[in-house]
């Protein structure tokens, strides 16, 4: 039997623990976690978990409160959970999903990663599902299961250092050895680029018009690579313009082989004729009159 005592002191005791719950979300955020230099993944991670434990511990308390024995609500929660189990699987398997993200943190709010969805920074980390922040300001949700059942590339995990590839042609007339040279300074002279690793000037091959060069250099923080890649461009151009070094175009020469159909000579002999008549410049001239059907001219 429940009482209308019964059922206030249950609320009340659920609200105390909530309340409880969150001052305790507080005092870690504002006091503890500054003085301990934990980065702001860490943190969202063990706010959440704070705010699981004290969920569960005030229903359980508010449980208690109305009377209930404990015990046997354990054996009928039991029994319940295998039906619970085959209806509800998806987001058990998602709930799992997202504590094993909290717990392991194989991403972590504000990292960069790429995934089968879309690629952007991470956002928010929730019970059901991850939001993720694309460079165009969309949002992406994705359920926590397929990030921990496929593969998921975490481009800033552990620290922000990545590499970028800028690629770089110019014409076959070029000395390669006085690229590279130049390819090294415009590097130098870049004050993101790392030094160690040492960036790489790598001669990639021999394209179709071109001699193709590629620079591969390391930043310390991958976030600026759009900028970095740009900069490095910018600095190419001035510095082969200051040099005179050609940037090639793209050509390509046709050669007609007589006999050859394509040959204007070779067509006007085999047909007796000149492959290229003159065109009547009048309106409609050329073009075979229309004759209406049932009409004979």
């Amino acid at each position: 039997r429940l009482s209308v005592a019964d059922i206030l002191s249950a609320i009340g005791v659920f609200l105390i623990v909530l309340a409880v719950t969150w001052l305790v979300q507080r005092v870690f955020d504002r006091r503890m976690f500054p003085h301990m230099r934990v980065d702001i993944g860490v943190r969202h991670s063990f706010r959440k978990l704070i705010g699981y434990v004290g969920v569960f511990v005030a229903v359980v308390g508010a449980v208690g409160a109305m009377g209930f024995n404990l015990s046997n609500l354990a054996i009928v929660a039991g029994a319940l959970s295998v039906g619970i189990g085959f209806g509800l699987q998806s987001i058990v398997n998602n709930f799992v999903s997202g504590l094993i993200l909290l717990f392991e943190r194989p991403i972590k709010i504000g990292d960069w990663i790429v995934t089968s969805a879309g690629e952007g920074y991470v956002r928010r980390i929730s019970v059901r599902s991850t939001e993720i922040e694309t460079f165009e300001r969309a949002s992406i949700i994705v359920p926590n299961s397929e990030l921990i059942g496929s593969a998921v590339t975490n481009r800033t995990h552990g620290n922000n250092i990545g590499r970028i590839a800028v690629a770089v042609s110019v014409s076959f007339d070029e000395d390669p050895r006085r690229i590279i040279d130049i390819l090294r300074e415009v590097v130098r002279e870049n004050s993101d680029v790392m030094r160690y690793p040492e960036p790489i000037i790598y001669f990639a091959g021999f394209g179709p018009s071109s001699l193709d060069f590629e620079i591969r250099a390391y930043l310390r923080d991958i976030n600026l690579g759009l900028d970095v890649r740009t900069a490095l461009r910018v600095a190419v151009l001035e510095h082969f313009r200051a040099e005179g070094v050609r940037i090639p175009y793209p050509h390509r020469t046709l050669h007609i082989v007589p006999g050859d159909p394509a040959d204007p000579a070779s067509a006007e002999d085999a047909a007796g004729r000149d492959p290229w008549p003159a065109v009547d410049p009048r309106p409609g001239a050329g073009v075979p009159p229309r004759v209406s059907p049932g009409v004979t001219r």
